[in-house]
């Protein structure tokens, strides 16, 4: 091979990158470059593509949410599928399904008022469906929304009780 050949595929391998990458900064359903990767601070999820995007406060202390759920002020909120919850959930929790969104929320504001204390929580830090049910509610004007960032998994990691539809 030819060092002009080599030269030739550099520059059409360096043409396509810039080109990938600029088709991705202007659509709309781009993927986000930059983002909260560790887990440790937090749910795993892109950085905001637009700088209006809602965000909910993140509790990641599994030992306040257990407080906070023996305290019983502030309402537990599963958005995880139905038929998940049903296998195990946060005792108290209340099953609004992120998916059925559109077909819940008229049940969710007539249970909870938007001054209402609410702690959402889905499968743990990989999972952002508790942080977009969150921001939907936000848009609404609730006010009182934490997002759970360890969800479930986390709560079962540490044996804390968990709750089944047959209880």
């Amino acid at each position: 091979m030819k060092l002009k050949d080599v030269k030739g595929c550099i520059v059409i391998l360096g043409a396509a990158l810039c080109l990938a990458l600029g088709v991705n900064h202007v659509s709309p359903s781009g993927i986000a470059l930059f983002g909260q990767w560790d887990k440790d601070a937090g749910v795993i999820m892109a950085g905001s593509r637009s700088a209006d995007k809602v965000r909910a406060a993140e509790l990641n202390n599994p030992l306040k949410v257990l407080r906070l759920v023996q305290e019983g002020n502030t309402a537990l909120v599963d958005v995880r599928r139905a038929d998940i919850y049903d296998l195990g959930h946060i005792p108290g929790a209340l099953s609004f399904p992120l998916h059925e969104f559109d077909t819940v929320i008229d049940r969710f504001k007539s249970r909870f008022a938007p001054d209402t204390p609410l702690l959402m929580y889905c499968s743990g830090v990989t999972c952002t469906d508790s942080h977009d049910f969150a921001a939907r509610l936000i848009q609404m004007g609730y006010t009182g929304v934490t997002v759970y960032a360890g969800g479930f998994t986390e709560w079962e990691e540490m044996e804390f009780e968990v709750e089944t539809s047959d209880d």
